[in-house]
């Protein structure tokens, strides 16, 4: 975890708990990673992991959608969406039943921004 409170989650992925940001992001260079980065989910709700799964939540106006990320895949770069959220061959947004499988057969802890918010002292 650096000055800002972002939270490694593993193969190169970090949440960015900071009120302002609330996002996924991978680094532009994994060897600085808190220099400058690029973001992979925005809008976060809640977010858990372990070894080998990121799961998390986001909301768009009263859109909730569920993303898994595979941190076993290669990840490879797809393109851009809304130009500035990077799509990857590893991250994909999948139904709440399949959330809801993976979360438990993988014993995956979800904490919410708040809770997060509230570990780092930003509420």
């Amino acid at each position: 975890m650096n000055w800002y409170g972002d939270i490694n989650l593993g193969a190169d992925f970090y949440y960015m708990v900071e009120p302002a940001f609330n996002s996924i992001v991978i680094p532009v260079n994994p060897d600085e990673p808190y220099k400058s980065c690029i973001y992979v989910i925005k809008d976060i709700e809640s977010v858990g992991f372990n070894k080998n799964y990121i799961l998390a939540t986001s909301k768009n106006g009263e859109e909730i959608k569920y993303w898994q990320i595979d941190k076993n895949a290669e990840s490879k770069e797809l393109g851009y969406k809304d130009d500035s959220i990077m799509e990857l061959s590893n991250v994909s947004e999948i139904n709440s039943a399949e959330f809801n499988q993976i979360k438990t057969a993988e014993n995956i802890n979800l904490k919410t921004k708040s809770e997060y918010r509230k570990e780092l002292n930003y509420e």
